[in-house]
């Protein structure tokens, strides 16, 4: 079985070698690859086809909503779940249903974790059927 393939969107690097880390000690998790900006996650999907995305929202050239709704738009099997430092952001966003799920990154490891967990379940349960 092959692991899930997960692209990191964020534009601060000390996040994303931070996220890489958590990421990584996960067997069935592989980081495909990481994005800086919304641009850079949209050319990214459509080369490395990863099965999650997670996104920051607020990111340089194009934000995380924008690059969100394009990736949604051409690769609707992909999930997205998008990044926030402010919980109170998260629960303002989930009223507009743009991602698969939002993400608080004062509370990332226990949601991550649920997360990976869960939608490594259905990945195993779709390869199945």
């Amino acid at each position: 079985m092959r692991p899930l393939k997960v692209l990191i969107a964020d534009d601060h690097e000390s996040f994303r070698r931070i996220l890489l880390a958590f990421l990584n000690a996960h067997r069935n998790v592989e980081v495909v690859g990481m994005a800086v900006d919304g641009i850079d996650a949209i050319t990214l999907t459509d080369q490395l086809h990863p099965d999650i995305v997670l996104m920051d929202i607020h990111m340089p050239r194009q934000n995380g909503i924008e690059a969100t709704k394009e990736i949604k738009s051409r690769w609707p099997s992909v999930k997205v779940f998008m990044l926030s430092m402010d919980p109170g952001e998260c629960y303002r966003l989930n009223a507009q249903m743009i991602a698969d799920g939002l993400i608080a990154k004062t509370s990332m490891k226990n949601a991550l974790t649920t997360m990976l967990t869960r939608e490594h379940q259905l990945h195993l349960n779709s390869v199945a059927a």
